[in-house]
């Protein structure tokens, strides 16, 4: 979690966020504590967004709502919840087997006792009413045992459909995990993963990877001007002009607030800024219209920056060199694409 640095920045911050919840009468448990100390910190700003959002509609934070509010933006301890009570219940099950596999030994054990009581009974002459009654023992002993394998084989079956639904439920708690909820592609946990991901298949093989970061211009004040309603619209529409454009192992992503960024394996710088230019051209083509009252909001554009990695740079250095293309397209008039690339001392000396 990005909290700030510094004594006295974090000791203000808690105190806003104590003054905050203090005044709202919430209690001032960890995960208030964090909620609103990370909404002041201003280091989420969906978060941010989303609770000036309900500020100015009014909304009251009641101790429901935040912990709504927690659940959405901490969605790291979400996952590890689900992976906490999927261990639990995972241990529940096996002991159970366990459990089952004592009994049945116990249960083999006396079947072995029974049988070798029989053997040594059939040495010695037998009347044929004794031998009814020694087959008679053995057949209800072999009869205890197998309804026991029954059991067993029953509770296995039941065992595994269990941990085939555990697995599906861990499978689903990561997916939203790296989910941006309201775009339905990936969040900034996503980004890093698949960032991490792509460098490390690119090195061994020693294939280009280029990265996209892309922001909406000026999309603080077309959602001050037309309503967060209409500004959420704007972030899917986005979203799906990126999913729409990207192929393969491309991976699309919500950056933060209304920045977006695309990772791009196997793609050289070339390539990447002509991608861009589809993505900037796209977007731009669509218009953003209220069908329910057939009200036009107009085009919305897009800046964009590109980078391509190059060999043993730090993951940091790749995003920085894109974020500074991308600022670079909002400063020279925005609706553009800009490269970025990398200056080394070998450039320099030539």
């Amino acid at each position: 979690m990005p909290y700030p640095d510094g004594l006295d920045r974090a000791t203000e911050l808690a105190h806003q966020a104590f003054s905050r919840m203090s005044g709202m009468q919430l209690p001032p448990h960890p995960d208030n504590f964090t909620l609103w100390y990370m909404y002041y910190s201003g280091e989420l700003p969906d978060l941010v967004r989303t609770v000036d959002f309900m500020t100015r509609d009014g909304l009251p934070f009641t101790a429901k709502r935040c912990d709504e509010l927690f659940r959405r933006f901490f969605s790291v301890d979400s996952e590890t919840q689900a992976i906490r009570e999927a261990g639990e219940r995972t241990q529940r099950l096996l002991s159970k087997v366990v459990d089952l596999l004592q009994g049945l030994g116990k249960d083999s054990g006396h079947y072995g006792r029974t049988l070798d009581d029989f053997k040594s009974e059939l040495e010695e002459p037998l009347t044929v009413d004794q031998l009814r009654a020694l087959v008679t023992a053995v057949a209800a002993e072999t009869k205890v045992v197998a309804e026991q394998h029954q059991r067993l084989q029953g509770h296995i079956s039941d065992t595994s459909t269990q941990l085939a639904e555990l697995r599906a439920s861990l499978q689903t708690a990561r997916r939203e995990a790296l989910t941006d909820s309201l775009t339905g592609i990936g969040n900034r946990k996503a980004f890093d993963f698949a960032l991490n991901e792509a460098v490390a298949a690119a090195i061994p093989e020693n294939q280009p990877l280029s990265l996209m970061m892309i922001d909406i211009d000026h999309f603080k004040k077309f959602n001050d001007a037309h309503g967060h309603l209409v500004g959420d619209h704007v972030l899917r529409l986005v979203a799906r002009v990126l999913t729409e454009c990207i192929k393969g192992r491309d991976s699309a992503a919500r950056y933060g607030g209304e920045e977006f960024a695309i990772v791009l394996p196997m793609t050289t710088l070339a390539n990447a800024t002509a991608l861009a230019e589809q993505v900037r051209k796209t977007v731009g083509s669509r218009k953003i219209v209220n069908r329910n009252r057939n009200e036009s909001f107009g085009n919305i554009t897009l800046s964009i920056g590109v980078a391509e990695y190059v060999r043993g740079e730090p993951l940091n250095e790749l995003i920085q060199r894109a974020d500074t293309g991308l600022y670079t397209a909002k400063r020279t008039g925005r609706n553009r694409v800009a490269a970025q690339v990398r200056t080394t001392p070998e450039a320099h000396a030539g």
